[in-house]
């Protein structure tokens, strides 16, 4: 190989090797933004930067059926984003590319108080669908056809869980964040036989998560936990401060601050299909609702051999 190639191979791996480490990209809706022209849109956001790009609003192209306060979102693993709304108390596919909705595959839920919900929203590696509810501090099991059934008796939560996101099997974990509505908001871990939360930490998020209202919950590739939060509203802002972006500790239950959004109003997050499990292929929705592909700690560990082997290459070359 000649010197040129070398160069080039260094380049391309060294950019390989930086993107491998930046945050993922995650899906969210504005449904709180209070700005008609952009509220309940989807949003793809680089959770690195903040940036945020309207992929278009959640429409049925019937406007009194379009969801209104999309409180849960969340990646089932055949790949489909399927969204929850609270006012409309309906279940849906979301197209990622276009935020539009097929109506007809629009479900109505069941055994739910019709508001206030402020649901969490999460799927599992076994396809299971878990959602809390904030009214009956509740952790429900879902079907796709909107039918719930609650898990442990009702209010077994114990505390009012606004977001929620499960990861690996046999067991299923999952990790609720508490409402902001609270002095010392807290990261929960909750049992999926028993509907129990019991908070990870004495701390709670800690300092640098500001004053929120509810929040979206999710894990990436890598097993790191990352949130959104909506503040809309706070500290009697009309117009809403914009929503910040964390990476949560799941075994302190402390949150570092990533970045911001330039958009406000978010309340749910999703970056893909459950982690830790594979995902299933084949089915009908994959060509339109396609994944967001992120790299795994095989995939960086791999970037960094194949970059420190094109140095040595290269060191040599230089030496002889």
């Amino acid at each position: 190989m000649n010197k040129k190639f070398h160069y080039a191979l260094l380049v391309l791996v060294s950019l390989f090797a930086i993107n491998a480490n930046g945050a993922p990209m995650a899906y969210s809706v504005n449904s709180d933004s209070g700005n008609e022209a952009n509220e309940d849109s989807l949003y793809l956001i680089d959770l690195s930067t903040g940036i945020d790009e309207k992929r278009g609003k959640l429409s049925t192209g019937s406007p009194e059926l379009d969801p209104i306060d999309t409180e849960g979102m969340a990646f089932a693993p055949n790949g489909v984003l399927w969204g929850i709304d609270e006012s409309r108390q309906k279940l849906f596919p979301i197209n990622t590319k276009f935020g539009t909705i097929n109506f007809n595959e629009m479900r109505s839920l069941k055994d739910f108080p019709s508001k206030f919900n402020d649901f969490g929203m999460t799927f599992s590696c076994d396809n299971s669908l878990y959602v809390t509810s904030v009214t009956t501090r509740t952790l429900y099991q879902l079907d796709l056809e909107g039918n719930s059934e609650a898990i442990g008796a009702l209010g077994a939560l114990g505390v009012e869980i606004s977001a929620i996101a499960a990861i690996g099997s046999n067991p299923t974990l999952l990790y609720g964040i508490q409402n902001g509505n609270v002095a010392t908001p807290k990261l929960y871990s909750i049992d999926v036989t028993t509907g129990f939360a019991t908070p990870i930490g004495e701390e709670g998020l800690g300092n640098e998560v500001g004053e929120f209202n509810q929040a979206g919950l999710t894990f990436d590739s890598d097993g790191t936990l990352w949130a959104i939060t909506d503040r809309r509203g706070i500290n009697g802002s009309l117009e809403g401060l914009r929503s910040q972006i964390f990476r949560i500790n799941v075994v302190t239950g402390a949150a570092t601050l990533v970045s911001s959004t330039s958009e406000v109003g978010f309340e749910s997050l999703a970056i893909g299909p459950p982690t830790a499990c594979s995902i299933t292929h084949g089915t009908d929705y994959e060509d339109e609702f396609p994944r967001i592909p992120t790299l795994n700690q095989t995939g960086r560990l791999l970037a960094i051999f194949v970059l420190m082997l094109a140095g040595t290459v290269i060191l040599r070359r230089r030496i002889s």
